[in-house]
């Protein structure tokens, strides 16, 4: 016969050392296998593994204990470290471009039509053709150029610098041609696309969106 508190080869201190063990999940196998065999005909250990059951339950799982809310407090530490939210009167500035779009859509459509005839057929011979077939080329460049930033307006600040320039240069000499009598005013209207073109792009890079903010990897912590 085994002897009183002793049952599977486990005495009952042994076993309590065991049920602590085995609760903090770190009882090897064999003594778990040995605390089982145990619990099974002990009466007292089985009481006492609830009440240590229930006192580590307690232990584990309790309500969180109250914390201040310094909501307040950081936000206005870091009031001036974030960028200022849009106001709606900031928004007011920047109306909807939808209409700068079609406009510009339409302008470089335009462009394109007359812009293919002089690249295909030209108007003479020799370095008349050359040169009109050169305009042709820079014409239909230009349109292309418009059409992208009609679909993709974030590009219209990458445009806007040549096509300021080729306006300019168009303007100046279509007004000498005119000075001079080289050729009439009518002749030098489709030169207005490209002015109304630049106003357009300059429209659209004047409403594009500000540049996103440096990942906060890259920013520089406050001192």
């Amino acid at each position: 016969m085994q002897p009183v508190g002793d049952y599977w080869g486990m005495r009952c201190d042994l076993a309590h050392e065991a049920i602590s063990t085995r609760l903090d999940g770190e009882l090897p196998p064999l003594e778990d296998a040995a605390l089982d065999a145990h619990l099974e005909g002990c009466v007292a250990c089985q009481s006492h593994a609830r009440a240590l059951a229930g006192l580590h339950r307690s232990l584990r799982i309790r309500p969180a204990e109250p914390v201040p809310d310094l909501t307040t407090a950081i936000v206005a530490a870091t009031a001036g470290h974030l960028p200022a939210p849009p106001t709606p009167a900031r928004a007011a500035e920047r109306p909807p471009v939808e209409w700068a779009r079609y406009a510009l859509f339409t302008v470089a459509f335009t462009q394109l039509v007359l812009a293919l005839p002089l690249l295909l057929l030209g108007t003479d011979e020799g370095s008349a053709l050359h040169t009109t077939r050169e305009l042709g080329a820079f014409g239909l460049a230009l349109a292309v150029g418009m059409l992208v930033v009609a679909w993709q307006p974030h590009r219209a600040a990458g445009l806007l610098p040549m096509a300021v320039a080729l306006a300019a240069g168009l303007t100046v000499t279509a007004v000498a041609d005119m000075v001079t009598g080289h050729s009439p005013i009518v002749g030098e209207a489709p030169h207005l696309l490209e002015l109304v073109g630049v106003l357009l792009l300059w429209r659209l890079a004047s409403s594009a969106p500000d540049a996103p903010l440096p990942s906060p990897r890259h920013a520089t912590a406050p001192a």
